[in-house]
């Protein structure tokens, strides 16, 4: 009797969405698992540590975690379908480390950290013949330079890696403290500091009220009228909403209603840019307005179709996207099923694309998906006939994704549970009794 070859597959990245590809790839006999991550534990950014910049192997350090943060979504819409919190506490918005702790539980739960070489820095990935692939890593505790070859290769990198800084005019003559959301960490540093938090987005809203605790002033800059007009009443007395930044000076910012106010510092919450600077060109992916391109339902290299990508789309439940996203990688790198020819996969992505466009969306925004999360879950499970998500999950998560919109300072007291596939219910923070939808 002969062993069969088993198919050798690289996972780039132990966060939260390489986890589920380690625990799927690994449960299956044909495949060969091996996993990078370049810190020493699992979670990738849920990981908090106080260095910014580089770590002590020179590495740039890839948690956007600051120490106050707690989740913008509830952990109903926060776990991976096979698993749950291991939490006593009776409340759905949770504090960073019981994600991290999650996670932990999750890779000892199912016997991943066996998979997972720790403090392995991915250098280059080039493709091989054969559709195959080399990797070249480097041991951070050995510094031995590795070249590795792999039948296939799956990158689960996140998205919260590589800040993206608007180009404002001015911003190189700024004399104060300028920093990006992912290197934030405490209130401390900008203590009776006059600040410009330029972003609205939930880091923007969470880090411009903890710092006007401790700050003299802070100016949240932002265009979003709906949230000016939510807002309004019920911020503190040195918090001031203003409108985009015109350019910078030295010693202040000018607005674009033509105000100039003084600050010692900005913080720019504007968000990430995806980049994959491992990938060689000859891989064929290429990133222009933040659209990653060309991949077959936001995963599957089109150029490469042994390489996939994990957790790119954003604004939607993270972690069973990564969960079902895993598995559709999986049905097709097996071989269960056969991927469209590349033609075909190129005009299905073309089409995509132009539906998200001519829905609003802009150009940098075609892996956003807030309200088409149920097209595109349920997409994925049809095409490559795997369970569904339950229902229920994407339900509260656009109930939940609104209340922070219209309710930004109590929905973190709303109290979710889920009765079946479809049903929940929440417990508004003005509530008593909890409301059945």
């Amino acid at each position: 009797m002969t062993n069969e070859k088993k198919t050798s597959i690289a996972i780039i990245g132990a966060g939260a969405a390489g986890l589920p590809a380690i625990k799927h790839f690994s449960d299956d006999p044909l495949f060969e698992c091996v996993a990078f991550e370049q810190n020493d534990e699992v979670g990738g950014v849920w990981k908090y540590t106080e260095q910014t910049g580089t770590n002590h192997y020179g590495i740039p350090v890839h948690s956007a975690m600051y120490k106050s943060l707690k989740t913008n979504l509830p952990k109903e819409v926060m776990e991976y379908p096979d698993f749950h919190y291991q939490i006593k506490e009776n409340k759905s918005y949770l504090d960073g480390s019981s994600v991290q702790q999650y996670l932990e539980d999750y890779a000892e739960n199912y016997g991943l950290k066996k998979y997972i070489k720790f403090n392995y820095h991915i250098k280059k990935v080039n493709p091989l013949e054969g559709k195959r692939w080399q990797i070249i890593v480097t041991n951070l505790k050995t510094k031995i330079i590795e070249t590795l070859d792999f039948d296939q290769i799956i990158i689960c990198t996140g998205n919260f890696c590589h800040p993206k800084i608007p180009n404002i005019e001015g911003i190189e003559n700024f004399k104060g403290i300028t920093i990006h959301s992912f290197e934030y960490k405490v209130p401390s540093k900008f203590e009776n500091k006059k600040t410009v938090v330029v972003g609205s987005g939930f880091s923007g809203l969470d880090i411009s009220f903890e710092i006007s605790n401790t700050a003299s002033k802070v100016y949240l800059s932002h265009h979003s009228e709906r949230l000016k007009n939510s807002l309004s009443g019920n911020i503190p007395s040195n918090f001031i909403q203003k409108g985009d930044i015109h350019n910078i000076l030295e010693d202040g910012v000018i607005f674009d209603d033509g105000s100039f106010e003084t600050v010692d510092s900005i913080i720019f919450c504007t968000g990430y840019k995806f980049d994959y600077p491992f990938l060689s060109p000859e891989c064929g992916i290429y990133i222009e307005n933040n659209h990653i391109q060309p991949l077959f339902k936001h995963i599957v290299n089109i150029e490469h179709p042994t390489m996939c990508f994990l957790g790119i789309p954003i604004k939607t439940a993270p972690f069973p996207l990564f969960d079902l996203q895993a598995r559709f990688a999986k049905t097709f790198l097996s071989g269960t099923k056969c991927l469209p020819n590349k033609g075909d996969m190129l005009e299905d992505t073309r089409k995509d694309v132009e539906k998200r466009l001519a829905n609003g969306a802009r150009k940098n925004e075609l892996h956003d998906l807030a309200a088409k999360s149920k097209d595109y879950f349920d997409d994925l499970a049809n095409f490559a006939d795997i369970k569904p998500i339950a229902p229920v999950i994407l339900r509260i998560f656009c109930e939940a994704f609104m209340r922070v919109m219209t309710n930004f300072f109590s929905y973190r007291k709303d109290l979710y549970k889920i009765i079946d596939k479809v049903h929940y219910t929440v417990k508004y923070t003005y509530e008593e009794n909890p409301i059945t939808k």
